[in-house]
């Protein structure tokens, strides 16, 4: 018996329907979406400018986040510097208060909405006069450290600066998954809370941890974070 082989150009008719026969390496597969892009955002009235790498939900390569969610930043803010935290997302932004925050197997951090770095415009409060005696003193340092108190309840971003926020980074860098949840979602004692387990971000329908992947460094070059 005669075998020969027919070129994978050739089209083959079976049945009046013409069929082309095509390697399956020809197929082109669209990448993933990167789990980490970089966004510019400047204000249309202030002009400040900020650029800000995150991990939104996504499906296909549309990114989009979800009002009752939260999202991990790293920020290069033009006023405070270096901010890396979480972000309530979604068209009605939520407060986000205290998370508690992980790299891999390293020791967890609590991340207070409370010591949030001060916002542009916000109210301080400061001494008058070259000397303030103790209760007036006393006063003002209670008055800042209410009003601290009452705006981080309200903040709908919990975010380290500073120091603190260099040191997240390394972690983030040298990492290759994140958890993290608000404190408040579960109780260190009596009946398990359901809220224990949300951590991480949704995919396929699952919790997951979040991926600390090659798409991470290319983001924050895009934000020019060293």
């Amino acid at each position: 018996m005669m075998s020969f082989s027919l070129p994978w150009s050739l089209p083959i008719i079976l049945g009046g329907i013409t069929l082309s026969a095509i390697p399956s390496a020809a197929v082109a597969k669209k990448p993933p979406s990167p789990t980490w892009q970089a966004q510019h955002i400047s204000d249309p009235i202030t002009g400040a400018a900020r650029c800000v790498v995150s991990a939104l939900d996504y499906v296909g390569r549309t990114r989009f986040s979800r009002t009752g969610y939260l999202y991990p930043i790293v920020e290069l803010n033009g006023a405070a510097g270096l901010l890396v935290g979480v972000s309530s997302g979604g068209r009605f932004r939520l407060p986000t208060g205290d998370i508690l925050w992980r790299v891999d197997d390293k020791p967890f951090r609590e991340l207070k909405a409370a010591d949030n770095p001060p916002v542009a415009g916000g109210v301080t409060m400061s001494a008058q006069g070259a000397s303030v005696d103790p209760a007036t003193q006393a006063l003002q340092e209670a008055m800042t450290t209410t009003m601290r108190m009452a705006a981080g309840m309200s903040a709908t971003s919990t975010l380290a600066s500073g120091v603190r926020a260099k040191e997240m980074l390394v972690e983030l860098r040298s990492g290759r998954t994140l958890l993290f949840r608000t404190a408040s979602a579960a109780t260190n004692y009596g009946l398990a809370d359901p809220g224990i387990n949300r951590v991480g971000q949704i995919k396929d329908g699952e919790l997951r941890p979040i991926p600390l992947d090659e798409s991470f460094e290319p983001a924050l070059r895009a934000c020019s974070i060293e």
